[in-house]
């Protein structure tokens, strides 16, 4: 697949230039040489970035959300996601998204052992066995995503599967 953009982006960075090159040849306007400028520009960006790598689905990892903020978060999820929680006290609306969307609560304080083992390289392993083969969506102050970044290092997930949410 690699192999088969990278043709392709540098097939198409070549027609953009030859039809560049044609264009200033034959004294065109100026949107026709825009428009054969924009090909290579195109082609360039998919040999360099390509596609997003597929996934088996979706792991949300959050902490210390507003349940209204956690809620529209797992409503804009495939329903394939698997949703971990780390939560000090279990809340009415909190069960109420667990039924939902079968969000599973981390219940306990921060820094609390057991707590922090469930979201550790080795608790992750256990509950979700196949996370380097998901993406990762990291939700909640910054140093819980970084422990959580820490830990899915530690996994070998790979960085271009993780991402940070937007908690709006």
């Amino acid at each position: 697949m690699a192999i088969e953009r990278k043709f392709l982006g540098l097939l198409l960075f070549l027609l953009g230039a030859a039809a560049t090159l044609a264009a200033y040849r034959f004294g065109c306007s100026t949107p026709v040489t825009g428009l054969a400028l924009t090909v290579p520009a195109t082609a360039a960006v998919l040999v360099v970035r390509g596609p997003r790598p597929r996934t088996k689905g979706t792991l949300l990892v959050a902490a210390e959300l507003e349940p209204d903020a956690l809620g529209r978060l797992l409503a804009r999820q495939e329903p394939d996601t698997l949703a971990l929680y780390r939560t000090e006290q279990v809340t009415a609306e909190l069960l109420e998204l667990q039924d939902r969307y079968g969000l599973v609560l981390v219940v306990g304080r921060e820094h609390d052992p057991r707590t922090k083992e469930r979201l550790s390289a080795s608790g992750l392993s256990r509950q979700v066995p196949d996370i380097a083969e998901r993406a990762v969506i990291l939700a909640g102050p910054k140093h819980f995503r970084k422990y959580v970044r820490g830990a899915l290092t530690r996994l070998s997930v790979p960085g271009s599967h993780v991402r940070t949410a937007r908690n709006r």
